[in-house]
This record gives structure tokens, sequence and C-alpha cells, in this order.
């Protein structure tokens, strides 16, 4: 069987890293053990290998620790929701599940103050993590958080629909919604949280704000696609990722798939740096600091696929 190479990505952002990555990747993986969200051994240590902290520390090399901390466990909690309910579980086929587990966070995520909707692993750390948020964060910057993680969970039913009905989505729809499901501006409306400012909401929601944020969305999402390609064909019970939409659409064999998805993923980096070159120039303080956490999510997510023991990109014979 031909072994496929993963192609090479534009990155001309820095390759940056908190100093604190290392204290961050030991506190996320106790952190997750604390909530009794692995299921044994094995699945701690790939945990452990995962580096999620380090992840944290890349997206976000200038947040303080409590800030690290914070988005090192809402990525851990994404990622074992993944995994569990999600793509390598029959249960991201099962709307009925689906619909109860999202019913159970909604709960936890729209009553802070009710303990008892907080009664297993899942619903317990999410309430922690709601609760330092809510913490650090002011009523703003909460509500586009919680906004963003509605469309996450919207994008879950999305996606389970394709997998009951075994069919991809059309290259255009996955487009749309890939930016959702990726949980990715979830992390982004926390730019500002983690480093102890806040981007006021006349910046956030300009109209060429929405669209830089958008194109780093697609930036960071469709490398995921790309890098992670192998360890969704290997363990998902269906792959739904830029490669695979375009090799159903296009006809495509794997590989020609595999480079079409980074030919996309290029233009759309030359299309972020172009649309930035006319945001940055009268770009405020805050403004100018949340266009570079958005440099660091693309710049920090394909580094940190290169490393991260989850994909195994470099160990990989190509």
């Amino acid at each position: 069987m031909k072994l496929l190479s993963v192609p090479d990505l534009c990155c001309p952002f820095r390759d940056e890293i908190s100093s604190l990555a290392d204290d961050v990747d030991r506190h996320v993986v106790d952190w997750a053990c604390h909530f009794n969200l692995p299921g044994d051994e094995d699945e701690r240590a790939r945990l452990t290998s995962t580096m999620v902290g380090r992840l944290a520390a890349r997206t976000s090399p200038r947040a303080c620790l409590t800030g690290l901390e914070l988005l090192a466990d809402w990525q851990m909690w994404l990622f074992l929701f993944d995994d569990k309910y999600s793509d390598e579980s029959a249960s991201g086929a099962d709307l009925t599940r689906l619909s109860q587990l999202v019913t159970t966070f909604m709960l936890v995520l729209d009553n802070p103050d009710e303990m008892a909707f907080r009664s297993e692993p899942f619903s317990l750390a999410l309430g922690d993590i709601t609760d330092r948020l809510l913490a650090m964060a002011s009523a703003p910057q909460a509500a586009r958080f919680m906004t963003s993680v509605r469309g996450y969970f919207l994008a879950q039913f999305w996606e389970a629909g394709h997998r009951v009905n075994d069919q991809p989505a059309g290259l255009a729809e996955y487009a749309a919604m890939r930016r959702h499901s990726g949980a990715v501006p979830t992390c982004m409306a926390l730019i500002d949280v983690a480093e102890g400012s806040e981007l006021p909401g006349a910046d956030f929601w300009r109209p060429d704000v929405r669209v830089l944020s958008d194109i780093a969305v697609n930036v960071t999402c469709w490398a995921n696609d790309i890098l992670s390609f192998r360890k969704e064909a290997e363990r998902s019970v269906q792959v739904h990722s830029l490669p695979a939409v375009l090799a159903a659409e296009r006809q495509l064999d794997p590989a020609s798939a595999l480079a079409a998805a980074a030919a996309m993923h290029d233009a759309e980096v030359r299309r972020y740096l172009r649309t930035e070159e006319r945001v940055r120039p009268g770009a405020g303080a805050a403004l100018a600091g949340y266009l570079d956490g958005l440099r660091s999510w693309m710049s920090g997510n394909y580094y940190w696929s290169l490393e991260t023991g989850r994909y195994n990109v470099l160990a990989a014979p190509a």
C-alpha cells in the first residue's frame, strides 16, 4: 500500500512559544485526570503525547499563566469530546445521543450557578472552565465565547447528519461549516482574555476584522485537516475533512486531494496577508494585539501539529 506524504504548507508567520509551555502541559493532563476524563492509563499516556499545553503556549504565546491554563483545559475538553463523542465513536452519528449531550452542556454554560447540572465528568469539567472564564472575562468577552460555543455545538449536528446519511458535504458548504465544527472561533474569542486585555466590541465586530478572523480560522482548520488526514483515516468512523470533501467532489485520489487542499490553504494564507495590510495600519493597540493573536493561531497550530503525538506528522514515513 502506498503511504501518503504530507504536503508542505505555507506558514510565513513567526514560530513563537510561551516559556510556560512545559508547566501548562503538565497542568492540563493533571486537570483532565482530576475530572476523570481519560478512560484509562493508555488514554492518559496518549493525552501526554498530544502536548495540549504546548498548543496553548504556541497559539497564545503572550498569555499569562492563568490564561494559558484556561485555554489548554478548554482545548483538552474539545479533543476529548471529539474523540469520545464525534469522529472516533459511533455516537458521532447518533443524533439522539448528541442532542442529550449538547443539552447537558448548554445547561451548564447558561446556568453557571446551578451545580445540579454538573453531573458527570464532561459537565463537571465544563463547569470548572465556565467558572474560571467568568472570573477572568468581562460580560461582553464571555458572551463572545458562549456564542462561538453554540456555533460549535450546532456544527456537531451538521457533521452528525452527514455521518447518518453517509454523504460528504459539498465544498462550499464544508468551507462555511468547518469554521464552526473545528471550534477555533471559541479559542480566538479568548485571545484578549488570555492576555489580560479586552478588544472593544466596536473593533471585534468590525466587518473587515470579522473577515480576517474567518480567514485565520480557515487557515487553521484546513491545515489541521491536511496534517491530521492520516490519523483521521486510521481512527475515525468516517473521515470528514477538506481532503475527503475534495476527493469526493472532484473525483481525486488521496494524494491529489491532499495537494489540492494544500493549494487552497496556501491561497488562504496569501488572502490573509493582503487583507491584513488594509486593517493593521489604522489599528489601535488592542486591535493590533488581536491581529497578532490571529497570526499566532495560524503559526502555533501549524508548528504544534508537526510535534504532537496526536498526528505523528514528522515521525511518519513519506
